[in-house]
């Protein structure tokens, strides 16, 4: 399965960074074709029509709330049809607001017509092993 790993995370949160890569590395053990994309970075590279699962990995606000990230109701409207695509909603846990924050996500991708059949608050790498195993 062609699988798109659209992350929202910081690149100099250490934690943030292993636990995409453990995520990356786990899906690819069963038997995936992954990419990685940053939400904010690769817009003009992401085709969102080839992928069969989109995972979308957003960290949580620090303290309280939940906000979406601004670019991903964008990405997901502008980068080709999702309607009908499963996906998954990962929350990197920080703060108080990580479930809230999973919830405003998913609904944010059903609104674009996704099946969302998987989410999460990852709170370590470890933690991430197994809900690499669930991607896809």
């Amino acid at each position: 399965m062609r699988v798109l790993l659209l992350s929202y995370t910081k690149s100099d949160n250490r934690k943030q960074t292993e636990i995409l890569k453990k995520l990356e590395q786990t899906a690819v053990s069963c038997g995936h074709q992954v990419d990685v994309k940053s939400g904010e970075k690769d817009i003009e590279d992401i085709h969102l029509i080839i992928y069969d699962y989109i995972a979308v990995i957003v960290p949580a606000s620090p303290l309280f709330g939940a906000k979406v990230p601004s670019k991903l109701p964008e990405v997901l409207s502008q980068c080709g049809n999702v309607s009908g695509k499963k996906g998954a909603a990962l929350v990197i846990k920080s703060g108080f607001s990580s479930a809230k924050m999973c919830n405003v996500v998913m609904k944010a991708m059903e609104k674009e017509g996704m099946f969302v059949d998987y989410f999460e608050v990852v709170e370590s790498v470890d933690h991430a092993t197994a809900v690499g195993r669930k991607i896809g």
